[in-house]
């Protein structure tokens, strides 16, 4: 399997748990190997909402249909599709 196929875009849990719900509304983060308008034009013309643009790891958050992100996994531009989970910080105290 090469790095630009469709099965490693996707973890093998989050591809399971897209496959086994394709009309659930999922959240996902969208990494792009370069950003550009033409990535979130593609992205608004299978269905999927951008949410908000991740300038840091060249991605997108983005919602839609589960079937919606497993087709999206085919795009020669994406990287990786993740889902999108809450963020943590580290507290220590002094």
């Amino acid at each position: 399997m090469t790095s630009s196929s469709s099965g490693d875009k996707l973890s093998p849990s989050f591809r399971q748990a897209l496959e086994a719900d394709p009309q659930a509304r999922v959240s996902a983060i969208v990494r792009c190997k370069e950003w550009n308008n033409a990535c979130q034009a593609d992205l608004k013309s299978r269905g999927l909402t951008v949410r908000r643009r991740l300038r840091l790891i060249r991605g997108m958050a983005v919602e839609g249909r589960a079937r919606e992100l497993l087709q999206l996994a085919e795009a020669p531009w994406v990287l990786r599709i993740e889902p999108d989970q809450p963020v943590h910080t580290w507290r220590t105290r002094q």
